[in-house]
């Protein structure tokens, strides 16, 4: 059993004309909000003990969640603060789940996959990639962001399991990529040219990959291949909105 943060301190200006909340984990989405479908992911999945939700309590007042899933307030600004404050009330012994706010697609057979195959290897932490083959059956015309490496292309998923301990120790490195993550040039001299050059090249493995990303965090990370893509539909653009919108309309 797992312990299960979600990260739902996230806001997205143009969901408070659409539907009334700018709180992503709190739109609602075919009739209910966006954090049910995965706190309900999470508890079918019999893999999971306590479901945190780590979110600014101030914005959550008057949100009333499942018995089964209990809130956390954070003060937090950044998602590694965010994962970091809810990670300190849970044993420092143990893996922890941490999941994002907006995949409502996720389901019980994703989450157990995911655990199953992180089971089965070695590591501190441990983070989903989708083939973009499994994305493009399961949702055609989805614009999701692919990398290209010698055994496929893939899409990161929205799911990190990892090792309680470890997330101290990579608080600051995680800090430095998430103030990067729109500055290209910048993550790329983070990196490392050379690392660079190979991708660019369509030259560097996986394992490469891994063991750059290790490096960088002083924690051993491990990659997971999954074969459930909806660990991957997240809401960046209104886009993906309309597309889940007309996913759940098309499902009743």
């Amino acid at each position: 059993m797992y312990n299960a943060v979600i990260l739902a301190g996230g806001k997205t200006p143009w969901l408070q004309k659409a539907v009334g909340t700018n709180i992503r984990a709190l739109a609602p989405l075919g009739g209910r909000r966006m954090v049910e479908y995965i706190i309900d992911a999470l508890d079918q999945s019999g893999m999971i003990d306590r479901i945190i939700v780590a979110a600014d309590s101030s914005q959550w007042e008057a949100a009333v969640l499942p018995q089964r899933a209990e809130l956390v307030p954070v003060a937090a600004k950044t998602m590694p603060e965010t994962a970091a404050a809810a990670a300190a009330v849970l044993p420092q012994t143990e893996r922890i789940l941490f999941v994002c706010d907006d995949i409502p697609l996720l389901t019980a057979a994703a989450v157990q996959d995911f655990l199953r195959q992180a089971e089965s290897t070695v590591a501190d932490a441990y983070y989903p990639i989708i083939p973009e083959a499994d994305c493009e059956m399961a949702f055609p015309g989805a614009r999701r962001t692919y990398v290209t490496l010698p055994e496929g292309r893939f899409t990161g998923g929205n799911l990190l399991l990892i090792e309680a301990s470890a997330i101290t120790t990579g608080l600051a490195k995680a800090e430095d990529i998430f103030a990067r993550r729109k500055k290209p040039w910048e993550l790329c001299g983070w990196l490392g040219f050379g690392f660079v050059l190979k991708f660019l090249l369509h030259r560097l493995t996986l394992s490469a990959v891994e063991q750059r990303v290790s490096q960088l965090l002083e924690f051993t990370g491990k990659a997971v291949i999954s074969h459930y893509p909806e660990i991957g539909m997240d809401v960046d653009k209104e886009a993906d909105w309309q597309l889940l919108e007309q996913y759940f309309k098309n499902s009743k």
